[in-house]
């Protein structure tokens, strides 16, 4: 089976998101995080390009998913996932939205 990026996340990352119960949306400028409960935000921009899936729960980003054609290994993809998590723009986000929201208080 050589499926594209596009083709394996359509038909085979997608749905096993949505069997474990998270909602699969696409990234929309604007949205405040807190808007997100469990959703897998499709094209979620980070400072080193965008991630394929953030993992929102409640508000926050719990995790990326970085989706790849079957024939590249998970040791292709280890790099660009190590870029995401020590872009520390995510974190920055979640702490961003955390003074938001304690502010408002």
């Amino acid at each position: 089976m050589d499926l594209t990026e596009h083709q394996t996340r359509k038909q085979l990352i997608d749905p096993l998101l949505h069997a474990a119960g998270w909602d699969v949306v696409p990234y929309r400028e604007g949205i405040p995080l807190d808007q997100y409960t469990r959703s897998a935000i499709e094209e979620y921009p980070t400072k080193n390009g965008p991630a394929d899936y953030a993992l929102a729960l409640d508000g926050e980003i719990l995790g990326i998913v970085e989706a790849k054609r079957l024939t590249l290994g998970p040791q292709n993809v280890l790099a660009q996932t190590e870029r995401y998590a020590a872009g520390g723009t995510i974190l920055h986000k979640i702490r961003e939205q955390n003074s938001v929201q304690m502010n408002k208080r």
